[in-house]
């Protein structure tokens, strides 16, 4: 759905180019956040109501682990922590 700006929201983003602009329905105080496409598509994904399977991130994970180390043999110590704890 495309709406068109009014004068007013209009000067208010030119006043704070690039910038989110707050806006607050009159009627119901209901508050919205108008800001560039750019700045949107950058979060996005953060506001997917999408649900997903926690087993899809564990590749990412391992990886990540991984890359910092976690899977240096000198660690495994740690794998059975619990059963050498006095």
């Amino acid at each position: 759905m495309d709406i068109s700006l009014s004068p007013e929201l209009r000067k208010a983003l030119a006043d704070h180019p690039g910038q989110p602009l707050e806006l607050i329905d009159e009627v119901s105080r209901a508050r919205f956040v108008l800001l560039p496409a750019e700045q949107y598509d950058r979060v996005k994904a953060l506001l997917a109501t999408d649900a997903f399977a926690l087993g899809e991130t564990y590749e990412a994970q391992s990886a990540a682990l991984a890359a910092a180390g976690w899977d240096d043999s000198d660690l495994d110590i740690y794998n059975d922590y619990d059963a050498h704890r006095k």
